[in-house]
């Protein structure tokens, strides 16, 4: 049996979960923060669930609300990853996130992280495969560095938005990125395994 703040970290979690796999949020820090007002509660110490506690309750969420939906469009996003993945081969790269957790829902975005000598690389490659990207940054933590801004590229394939974070080969291998759900190195999955996953 919860105790009330047990209860409340509890509420919170499934609130966050539902602004995310919902309506779209993608900082969990964020989504607790609106999750707690939107419940008219204050986060103080203990009260405030772990980034983990807030993906476990996505995974419930889909299993009680969306368990025969979520699979067809969580394979959707991982054929449009494994082609995106041969499409971008000569960059070495990575499926994570929520494709590789299991936890897509329509406003997931797939995110792939790619290894190349400069982001400007990729953007000429894009360019002239005349695929339309956004250019944009995102705080990212390598292994025991402390947190550094990374350039990410957007665009979409088969209407589905695709991200790719551009890393320097060194770093890329050197110190896998840091999950600010976990705190651990990034889950990642190359071609051979996201393949696997589709059977």
């Amino acid at each position: 049996m919860r105790n009330s703040r047990d209860e409340l970290r509890y509420q919170v979690a499934e609130e966050a979960a539902r602004l995310i796999y919902e309506e779209g949020m993608r900082d969990y820090r964020l989504a607790k923060l609106r999750a707690a007002d939107n419940l008219g509660v204050r986060l103080q110490g203990s009260a405030q669930p772990t980034n983990e506690e807030v993906e476990d309750a996505i995974h419930q969420r889909i299993q009680l609300f969306d368990a025969e939906t979520q699979p067809r469009l969580l394979r959707q996003h991982r054929e449009v990853a494994l082609e995106a993945m041969e499409f971008l081969h000569a960059y070495k790269p990575y499926l994570t996130g929520a494709a590789l957790e299991g936890t897509s829902s329509s406003h997931s975005a797939i995110t792939l992280y790619l290894a190349a000598d400069s982001v400007e690389e990729v953007m000429f490659f894009l360019d002239d495969q005349h695929i339309p990207f956004q250019t944009h940054e995102r705080l990212t933590r390598l292994g025991s560095k402390k947190q550094e801004y990374f350039p990410l590229l957007r665009f979409y394939a088969d209407d589905v938005e695709v991200e790719l974070m551009v890393f320097p080969h060194d770093e890329r291998f050197a110190g896998a990125p840091i999950s600010p759900i976990t705190g651990k190195a990034m889950k990642r999955a190359d071609r051979k395994k996201v393949a696997a996953l589709l059977g």
